[in-house]
C-alpha cells in the first residue's frame, strides 16, 4: 500500500492539487503496478519563506548576508 508525501510551496489552485494527486497515483500505478485504489497521496503546502533549497534562504547563498 504505497503512501506518498509531496512537499510543495503554497499557491496551487484546488484544480492543480487534484491534478497533481491524480498524476502521482497514475505514475505510481504504472511504475510499480499497485492498484490505484490502495495508493495514498498527501500534499503538504508550505509558505515559501519556510523553504530553503540548496542552502539558499530567500534566494541568497549561504553566508552571503552580512
Amino acid at each position: 500500500m504505497p503512501f506518498i508525501e509531496c512537499h510543495i510551496k503554497q499557491g496551487l489552485s484546488a484544480e492543480r492539487r487534484e491534478k497533481l494527486m491524480r498524476d502521482i497515483i497514475q505514475v505510481t500505478h504504472e511504475s510499480i503496478g499497485s492498484d490505484p485504489k490502495i495508493i495514498n497521496v498527501i500534499i503538504h503546502e508550505h509558505p515559501v519563506e519556510n523553504i530553503s533549497v540548496s542552502s539558499r534562504i530567500n534566494g541568497e547563498e549561504y553566508g552571503e548576508r552580512a
